[in-house]
Parts: structure tokens; C-alpha cells; sequence
């Protein structure tokens, strides 16, 4: 009797204690935030604040009760012993993350966080085309797609946030950062952007935009002090930022390193919550960039002290702070929250977004990986097939004299291959093992030497120049040479000189208040390009150069010598076969610029995005006008423009639809770009000469003909007041249809009430 009693308590008191509220997936997010938060200490509520990266000799050091990680994959690959597997990678993370709920005392899951800017860089993953690259295309739709296939290779392993895509308009091309941009146009950057945080925050990745707002100064230097005005902030470099989060739904963002109007935007409260919060509502968390918020204190010296800087970034409305080092993470926030220059109840309000999100991806509930799954999904086929189509959708012809391309493979019998890029994988930056100098930790990795051999495979000889061998010599006995050219760029690597460099450059191995990460896989050189393009071409045979590149290059001593240039950008793992295919036919390109390509540095910055001016636009000894305007690119066909429709008034309550008739004139199937321009004929204020406000790219076959729908949002006509409301004023706008920023082919007008 007394042994039943005893049993039949413990049931008792067992079924009493029930589990917590927060671990129970029926319940509202909101109720299981709120459960967990009172549970915890003040400890471990700034744990989950704070964040930390270890280099792959440096895991030792690993702190495991912090919040959010660099997933150890990201690093796997400079390991002793190189890259290494899926599988690997996924059970590293699996490994960390067991290791890391095992130190928490209420379980909560560490956020395996990453970079994605054209890849998922934790490994040997599939490397799409760079940023710029991909902006080439004007295609976001099929860029939704790419995104998708990263965002699966991410989630395969673990990693659930990744800090991407970069959406700061680059319209200094000295700017080293620029490759991973996607150029100088408002639109088209909030397009591309869009589609990049709607794969991934859709497929259960945190996407996190940078770097908020502004991240680069005069002369093309990468986070000097940004001296634009308000307005231009508002017109240009906010925008894309807005979109991202009203449109893509961006749970998180990431503050960039340098100040606006004098105050860093680490801890600038305009940016983060009046603008952020208050005005777009925005309800993720904001992320410092790494070294952000040390260099509050070490950099801007708008701080005397650490202690003070993270007070004034968290104040501002900066949610966690991202490094590796005692001064990069919240490492005083519980010194602040004691001395009471924070509440506890502020705390609460950043840790209310962090964990709000954590159970929004289930981490909870799930988390661990399939490591076998993983293997699957990584590089399989399709992936590596989309690689391949998204590599031919950004080539873009630059010059193609009396039809020089494409070349024949039936009267091609020997070419001649030459340039530091010939038989590289050229990725660009944050590649991760991508950036091998052949591509040989890429499985089925293409460079262009290996992509013609493959295409002239038993039709045509490929000879690969040797540095001991004259380029002229060889090249006389070819029946057409190709240069490969490349330049020096990427973070910590901006640019004075535009020309094609004969030498590396030193790269700066770090800065006072930020860090350079060695992405890997630099370029280096070692010839005078200029001059071998110039010894090769003066021997009469047809010259074709062929630019892997994130950034413009300054071609006119050059360019006469050329009979074509193709701009290949950086065209990822599969770009050797794309560039083969360009070459020869089977792939017409339909690439688009997405900058504005200056003659020279004199006339940098230069864009087209320019409000009138009283003087015109010309230098004493310059017409001011660059090589090649945005959205310029040639094709193997030709289209012709008739037809356009468009409304009489601008439709206050929906989308406005403009019509125009495109036909393919020539003989060969191809992709046009159909670009839309506005300008506001009168305004309460001074309106740009125009602005791309839609854009379409089709594909048509020889002859068909096809009525293109540009699509324009309420948005499109606005402006920002004098009093720098958004607001759209009643007047006309000329409707433009061209094929670049200065070939206007079709006009119209249109009145907004």
C-alpha cells in the first residue's frame, strides 16, 4: 500500500512538470518569445546578442553560449588539408550546433550565419556569377531562381542567415567593392535585390542587405565618410534599402562602416530607427558589419571609449554586434545594463526580434541537418546546369567590328589562346574555395582555355601561349587569337588607375577600425596586357578580347586594335563553356551594362542618373560622355521597335501599363533588353533628365515579333518634396523606350494627377 502511494505521487509530480510554454510548436510565436524571455537570466538574454567568428585555427576559442556564429564550414576549406565535402561541412555544423544547445541551459539554438553573395559560401558549393555579373542579365525573375538554388545549398548544411546581397549603387568604378554591387541604377539594383531576399527569406534563410546606407566615399574609397545630401540619400542609396524590406521582406540588416551627415551608421538612430522602424516597419534586427562598432570608438572617435560606442550603437537601435575579439560583439553590455546606462526592458526589445526570428525558422523544433540529404542537393546537375545558363544570360558584347563574332568552327582550324585569365576560374570575391586559380576545387569547374578545348574539341586546335614563347609568333600562325584580360580589385582593393594592370598591387593587409578578410584567390600578374594585345593584333589576325572583370576598364589605347570585346564579367564555375559558346554562336549574348563605362578616370564618378545642368556636361578637352552608356550591349541580331501604347493618365490605384512592339530583324534567335525611361517635365524640384523605371528582357526567334508589357507602380512617379516628403505631383512625363540610357527609340507622354 505504501509502494502505490509512492508510485502513484511521482505520476503525479512528473505529469506536473510539464515542459515550458516556449517549447511547445501549438502555441503562438508570440506566447513562446515572451515565455522564454522570462525565464532568462540577464546573462544569457545578452548572450543571444552578441555573436563570434573563429578562423579556422582559432575554434579552439569558440564561445558557446553566444547567439549567432560564423558556421565553422565557412572556413573548413582553409583547413590543412583544402577543401572538403559536403557531408563534412554539414556534420561540422550539425557538431557545433549540439555543442552550442548543450551549453545553453534553456536549450536555445545557436543562428548559423554565412555569406551568399553569389554562392553558398561555406564550401564547395555551386559559384554562380558574380553580383555585377548577374545584374548584366536584367533578368530578376531568373535571378529569383539562382537564389533559390543558393538558398538550398545553404539551408543543406545548417546555415540560416547569410549576409547578402550587397545593394549599395556603385557609381565610382574605383571602388574595389563594386563587382559585388549591382551597379549604378536605382531600379535596378531594388529589382535584383528584391529577388535575391525573396529566394532566400522564402526558403527559410535570413537575408541581411548591405550595407546600410551608403558604403563608399569620394574617390571610390570603400567606407570613407558619405557626403551626399538627404535628398540623394532618400532619391538613390535609400531606396533599394526600402525595397528590400517592404517588398523581399528582410528579417535583418546590416549597418555599414561609414558615417552619414557625421554620424557613423552604426549607431545612427535617423537610419536605424527612425527610418528603419518607425517609417518602414521594419521588424527583424540590424546587424553591425564586422568592426562596425569598434570603430564608433577606434575610427569615427565619436566615442572615448568601447564601453561608450556600444552604448551609443545599441541606443541607436543596433541589435547585435558581429565580430571576433573582445570590443567586437556586446562584450560591455552587461557592464551598461548594471550601471543602468541601458534597461533591461531595452535589452528585451532587441532580444524579442532575435528570438522572434530563431522560432520563425524552426530552429527549435529542427536543429539539425540531414548531412546525407545534404550531399544530394550540392552540386547536383541542375544546379550546375543553371550555373551554365546563368553564365551565358550575362554575356555582354561590347564591340563586335564588321561581324568578327562568331566564329566559325569551320574555318577556325587553330587559335590562339592568351592573357592571365585564360585558364582561370575567375569568380571574383566571396567565392570561398571557388577562387582556386584553376577552378581545381570546383568539381567540373570551366576556365576559358578548357571551355574552347572542349568546343573545338576535334574541329579546331587550342594553343595555350607559353611565357617563353613570343605572342606575335604564335599568333601568326593562328587563324584568330583571344586575350583574356582581367584586372586587381575586390575588398580593401580600390582602384586609381582604370587601365589593364601589368602588375599586382599591394593590398592593404588591414585597417584601423575594420579587418580584411583574405577571400582567396586573388589575381595576380605578371605581363603587360596592353602591350601583348597590341603585339598580337598588329600581326593582321583577328583579334577577339574576351574581360573577366567586376568593374569597367579604361580600353582606349586598345580598343581600336580589337576587332571585337566581349565583356565576360565574372561568369562563375561554368563560365569557360558560356565564353566558348559566346565565342562561337551557340549562345548570342544579351547582356546589358549595368554602369555607366567612363573613357577614362578623368571623368569618374559618371553616371547617367545627372539633374540639369547650367553648363552642359563637357570638359575643356572631354565631351564628357563614356565609352558605352548603361544598358548598352550588342547582339548577333537585330530588333526593331513600332507600336507604343501608351495611357493617357497615370492609374492612381494600380500598376500603369505601357506597350511596346519588338521584332527580331535578323537571322539568328536572341535576347533583347527593353528598357523604359522617365523624366518629369516640371517638379516642386530639380528631377534627374531620366530615370529606368521598367525594364523587360525577351527572347525572340528570326522574324517573331512579340508586344512587350512594362509594368509601372504608382511609385514610379513620385519624388521627394522640398520638405522631403514622398509625394507624387500632378504633370506630365515623357515616356522613353530605348535600348540603352542615351538610344531613345520611341516617346510618349503621360499625365499624373
Amino acid at each position: 500500500m505504501i509502494m502505490a502511494t509512492v508510485i502513484a505521487g511521482f505520476v503525479l509530480n512528473a505529469c506536473s512538470q510539464k515542459e515550458p510554454d516556449y517549447k511547445n510548436p501549438e502555441l503562438s510565436i508570440e506566447k513562446r518569445v515572451n515565455n522564454l524571455i522570462s525565464q532568462m537570466t540577464l546573462e544569457e538574454k545578452i548572450m543571444q546578442l552578441q555573436s563570434q567568428l573563429c578562423f579556422f585555427d582559432e575554434y579552439k576559442d569558440r564561445q558557446w553560449e553566444v547567439g549567432h556564429f560564423r558556421n565553422i564550414a565557412h572556413f573548413l576549406h582553409y583547413g590543412p588539408d583544402g577543401p572538403v565535402g559536403t557531408i563534412t561541412c554539414a556534420e561540422a555544423i550539425n557538431e557545433d550546433s549540439r555543442k552550442a544547445l548543450q551549453a545553453n541551459r534553456l536549450g536555445i539554438p545557436v543562428l548559423q550565419h554565412g555569406e551568399a553573395l553569389h554562392e553558398a559560401m561555406w564550401g564547395v558549393t555551386t559559384c554562380f556569377p558574380q553580383s555585377i555579373s548577374m545584374a548584366a542579365s536584367f533578368d530578376d525573375a531568373f535571378y529569383y531562381q539562382v537564389g533559390q538554388i543558393v538558398t538550398k545549398e545553404l539551408r543543406a548544411v545548417g546555415v540560416r542567415q547569410v549576409y547578402a546581397p550587397v545593394i549599395n549603387i556603385s557609381r565610382d568604378p574605383r571602388w574595389g567593392r563594386t563587382e559585388e554591387s549591382y551597379g549604378e541604377d536605382v531600379l535596378l539594383n531594388s529589382r535584383m535585390g528584391v529577388a535575391w531576399v525573396k529566394a532566400l527569406e522564402q526558403g527559410g534563410v535570413v537575408s541581411s542587405p548591405k550595407h546600410y546606407v551608403d558604403n563608399y566615399g569620394d574617390g571610390g574609397h570603400d567606407s570613407f565618410a558619405a557626403n551626399d545630401s538627404w535628398r540623394i540619400l532618400r532619391e538613390v542609396y535609400l531606396e533599394p534599402f526600402r525595397a528590400c524590406i517592404e517588398e523581399g521582406g528582410a528579417r535583418s540588416i546590416m549597418a555599414a562602416f561609414n558615417s552619414i551627415d557625421g554620424v557613423p551608421c552604426s549607431d545612427n538612430k535617423v537610419l536605424l530607427t527612425d527610418i528603419l522602424r518607425n517609417e518602414w516597419n521594419f521588424k527583424g534586427y540590424v546587424v553591425s558589419d564586422y568592426g562596425g562598432m569598434p570603430g564608433v570608438h577606434t575610427a569615427h572617435k565619436v566615442a572615448q571609449s568601447q564601453e561608450e560606442a556600444q552604448a551609443l550603437c545599441f541606443d541607436a537601435g543596433l541589435d547585435i554586434g558581429l565580430g571576433f575579439g573582445e570590443n567586437y560583439s556586446y562584450s560591455h553590455l552587461l557592464d551598461l545594463v548594471k550601471s543602468g546606462r541601458i534597461s533591461e526592458k531595452a535589452i528585451d526589445v532587441s532580444l524579442k526580434r532575435i528570438l522572434t526570428v530563431k522560432f520563425e525558422l524552426g530552429l527549435f523544433e529542427n536543429p539539425y541537418v540531414d548531412a546525407n540529404e545534404a550531399d544530394k542537393i550540392v552540386n547536383c546537375k541542375a544546379h550546375k546546369e543553371m550555373a551554365l545558363e546563368a553564365a551565358r544570360k550575362v554575356m555582354t558584347l561590347l564591340k563586335n567590328e564588321n561581324n568578327a563574332l562568331p566564329l566559325s568552327d569551320k574555318t577556325i582550324k587553330r587559335i590562339g589562346i592568351f592573357g592571365p585569365a585564360a585558364d582561370r576560374l575567375s569568380t571574383g570575391d566571396y567565392s570561398g574555395p571557388s577562387g582556386g586559380l584553376k577552378g581545381e576545387f570546383i568539381k567540373d569547374g570551366i576556365t576559358p582555355y578548357q571551355g574552347l578545348k572542349d568546343r573545338l574539341q576535334g574541329k579546331a586546335e587550342v594553343v595555350l601561349h607559353q611565357k617563353k614563347t613570343g605572342a606575335a609568333a604564335l599568333a601568326k600562325t593562328c587563324d584568330a587569337v583571344i586575350f583574356f584580360a582581367a584586372i586587381q580589385e575586390g575588398e580593401g582593393e580600390d582602384r586609381s588607375l582604370l587601365a589593364l594592370p601589368k602588375r599586382t598591387m599591394k593590398s592593404p593587409e588591414s585597417l584601423e577600425h575594420a579587418q580584411i578578410v583574405d577571400i582567396g584567390g586573388k589575381q595576380s600578374f605578371e605581363l603587360d596586357q596592353e602591350k601583348m594585345i597590341d603585339e598580337i593584333s598588329s600581326t593582321g589576325v583577328k583579334t577577339i578580347v574576351v574581360l573577366l572583370n567586376g568593374s569597367i576598364v579604361d580600353i582606349r589605347n586598345w580598343i581600336d586594335k580589337a576587332d571585337a570585346i566581349l565583356e565576360a564579367w565574372y561568369p562563375g564555375e561554368q563560365g569557360g563553356t558560356a565564353i566558348a559558346e559566346t565565342l562561337f554562336g551557340d549562345n548570342n549574348p544579351g547582356g546589358r551594362l549595368p554602369v555607366s563605362w567612363a573613357r577614362h578616370a578623368g571623368q569618374l564618378p559618371l553616371y547617367y542618373y545627372v539633374k540639369p545642368s547650367g553648363r552642359g556636361y563637357h570638359y575643356l578637352d572631354d565631351d564628357g560622355k563614356p565609352m558605352f552608356p548603361f544598358g548598352y550591349g550588342l547582339s548577333y541580331t537585330t530588333f526593331e521597335y513600332s507600336d507604343l501604347v501608351v495611357p493617357e493618365k497615370v492609374n492612381k490605384n494600380g500598376d500603369t501599363k505601357v506597350l511596346v512592339t519588338v521584332k527580331n530583324t535578323g537571322s539568328r534567335k536572341g535576347d533583347e533588353v527593353v528598357q523604359l525611361y522617365l523624366h518629369d517635365e516640371y517638379a516642386s524640384v530639380v528631377r534627374p533628365v531620366k530615370e529606368l523605371k521598367a525594364f523587360k528582357r525577351i527572347t525572340l526567334e528570326p522574324s517573331e515579333s512579340k508586344q512587350v508589357e512594362l509594368i509601372l507602380p504608382y511609385r514610379s512617379f513620385g519624388l521627394w518634396d522640398k520638405d522631403l516628403k514622398f509625394v507624387v505631383e500632378p504633370g506630365t512625363f515623357d515616356v522613353m523606350i530605348g535600348k540603352d540610357a542615351e538610344n531613345t527609340i520611341l516617346k510618349g507622354q503621360i499625365e499624373a494627377e
